[in-house]
This record gives structure tokens, C-alpha cells and sequence, in this order.
């Protein structure tokens, strides 16, 4: 099956407007710079880069799914994929994170908060323990994956029954998907930000499903449509009289059009920087935050303005990159071995 070129490019932006805010923001909670002088580098009234990523990855996890299961779907075979490239990457990393934290604080309970039924561990065994944690319910998180983890996998679980509806109907599937969106959008009365709900990251998961099935059909003179609409909520002076969650399906849409229109100009290259990158980001995204938050707070006596700052982001860059190339190939190793021992169990 022929490799989407503008599919790696926006995986790797969308993974890079994460880290950035995640790194910036970690300076104002490190006491190192206030946040009024940071809101600028990374939001304005009407966006928020990481909304956008985040957006755009819900998108693009659907547009990928429906893409390479057009041909030959096999349930059996899509859900131990999914569990192997998504789940033990987060396994290692959660067991060596426990281990570490436990050789620092030398107890469980100064990781955990008391009182947690056993039980809990499942959210954790399904990789949506911090998604759970973000409801009001202890769970025994390390927020490894942040909310965005478990949300998407509760998506990758349904995704077959919603291939399933869209196959039977295209057009008659995304007008209920869209439905259930403006309801949800209109009559909003959830304790998460509108920004974190799953009905509305499933109506972006459900958006790049239907790009997907349409995406011979795509005309890239859109990009004259789309390139305006990202400029406009980019440097709009005022905020839209809109809800939030507008805002983000909106310009998510259009930065996605924008980038897309770039296939013919990315076909022209070997692809190979943004396809290493791409192949590496979710390790990368796993890691990120653990080395931010461990990083940051302990490098405040070594800041000296501007030059400190950029010093410490490389410093972090560089250990994200590092420990998520050993994610990877970790998990790569785990992953080949389950799989020959499958392939040896199914021979007996």
C-alpha cells in the first residue's frame, strides 16, 4: 500500500505542537517565566497549539486506520496490532518509570495517593488509567500518555463497529456522527474541557475516517480555501463568537487541507527525515513528559535568561530522542518475540 507522505508530516507537527507547549508551559510551573509572557508563543484567542495537535492526531489516527484497512480487514489481526504497537511501548515505559519513582521515594504509597481499590489496575493493563483519572476516579496513573492515550485507545476499540457503519452508508454515518457532535457541542455539560471530551476528539477520529474514503477525490486547489482560514485564526486580533470546540474542528480541518495539498511537492523527495521521525513519535510522546517534568524544575539554578532556556530545551530534545529510540527498540524486541511465540503456538 502506497505510504501518504503528508500523513507523516502531519504526525510529526501535530507531535510538535504538543511537546513545544508541554515544554513552555513547564516553565511557568517551574516558577522560571510567567506565563503571560508565554501565552503568546503558543495560543491567542481563538487557537491553542496543542488543541490543534491534538486535533489533527485524532484525524490523522483515523484516517490511518481507514486507510490501511481497506483491503482484507481482519478483526482478530487489527486488535492484536493495535495492542502491540500501543500498549507495550507503554508497559516498559510504566514499569522502569514505577521502579524509578520507587527507588526515589522508597514507598508505594508516596507514589500512589491511599485507599485506591486493587481492582483499578485494569484502567492501567488497558494503557486509560490517566484518561480515567481525569473523570474523578483514582487510578494507579503515572500519567504516562496523559488523557490523550486512553481516550484514543477507547476509539481504536470501537473503530471496527464504526468502519463497520461507514462502509454500509458513507454519507448517512458521518450526518449522525455530525449530529451527535453539534448536540454535544450546543448542549455542553461535562466537568472535562470541551478540548479533552470523547464525543467531540470521536467526531475528529470520525473526520479523518471519511477523509480517508475520499481521499483520491481530493482537489488540492482547496489550499486557497483552507491556507486563509489557518492564516486568519493565526493572526485574528479579536475572538470568535464561536464555542471552542468549533474553533478547534475548524481549524484542525483546514490546517489538515493545507498540509495535504503538499502531497505532489513531498512525493518529489525520498521522505526518509519525516518518515523516521513519524515512525518514531508516539515512543517520543511517551517519553516527553517524564523528561520534562523531571528536567525543568532542576535546571532552574543553571538558567541565565534566554541562552539557559534554549540550552535546556536541546537538553530535553536530545534525552527525548535518545530514550525514545530505546523505547522503540525495546518494545520492537518485545514485540517480534510475543509474535514468534504466537507463530510457534499456532504450528503445534
Amino acid at each position: 500500500m502506497k505510504r501518504i507522505r503528508y500523513f507523516d508530516l502531519l504526525r510529526c507537527t501535530c507531535f510538535c505542537f504538543i511537546i513545544f507547549y508541554h515544554l513552555l508551559f513547564q516553565l511557568y510551573l517551574s516558577g522560571i517565566c510567567p506565563v503571560e509572557r508565554l501565552n503568546p508563543l503558543f495560543s491567542n484567542s481563538n487557537m491553542h497549539l496543542a488543541t490543534l495537535g491534538v486535533a489533527v492526531f485524532f484525524m490523522l489516527s483515523g484516517a490511518s486506520l481507514s486507510y490501511t484497512a481497506k483491503e482484507n480487514f481482519s478483526l482478530a489481526k487489527y486488535y492484536k496490532k493495535r495492542f502491540l504497537r500501543i500498549l507495550i511501548p507503554f508497559y516498559i515505559l510504566y514499569i522502569v518509570y514505577f521502579l524509578f519513582l520507587l527507588f526515589q521515594s522508597h514507598s508505594v504509597h508516596n507514589i500512589f495517593p491511599e485507599g485506591i481499590p486493587a481492582w483499578r489496575i485494569v484502567f492501567t493493563f488497558l494503557g486509560m488509567d490517566s484518561w480515567v483519572s481525569m473523570h474523578g476516579i483514582s487510578t494507579f496513573s503515572l500519567t504516562i500518555g496523559e488523557w490523550f492515550l486512553g481516550c484514543l485507545i477507547l476509539l481504536y476499540l470501537i473503530f471496527p463497529l464504526l468502519r463497520f457503519f461507514m462502509i454500509k452508508s458513507e454519507k448517512f454515518f458521518f450526518i449522525i456522527a455530525t449530529g451527535i457532535y453539534l448536540i454535544v457541542l450546543f448542549h455542553y455539560d461535562f466537568s472535562v474541557p470541551i478540548h479533552m471530551n470523547f464525543f467531540l476528539k470521536g467526531y475528529e477520529f470520525v473526520i479523518g475516517m471519511m477523509i480517508s474514503y475520499y481521499h483520491e477525490k481530493f482537489n488540492p486547489k482547496w489550499i486557497f480555501l483552507s491556507l486563509p482560514v489557518v492564516i486568519f485564526f493565526v493572526l485574528c486580533p479579536f475572538a470568535l463568537p464561536i464555542s471552542t470546540g468549533l474553533k478547534i474542528t475548524i481549524l484542525a480541518v483546514a490546517f489538515w487541507i493545507s498540509a495535504a495539498c503538499l502531497e505532489p511537492v513531498l512525493e518529489k523527495g525520498n521522505g526518509r527525515f519525516l518518515r523516521t521521525i513519524s515512525n518514531y513519535s508516539y515512543e517520543v510522546f511517551l517519553v516527553h513528559h517524564i523528561i520534562i517534568y523531571f528536567i525543568t524544575p532542576r535546571a532552574i539554578p543553571y538558567m541565565r535568561g534566554m541562552v539557559g532556556v534554549l540550552g535546556l530545551f536541546l537538553v530535553e530534545l536530545l534525552l527525548m530522542a535518545v530514550l525514545g529510540f530505546l523505547l522503540k527498540f525495546i518494545s520492537d524486541q518485545c514485540i517480534a518475540a510475543l509474535s514468534n511465540l504466537t507463530a510457534v503456538e499456532n504450528k503445534r
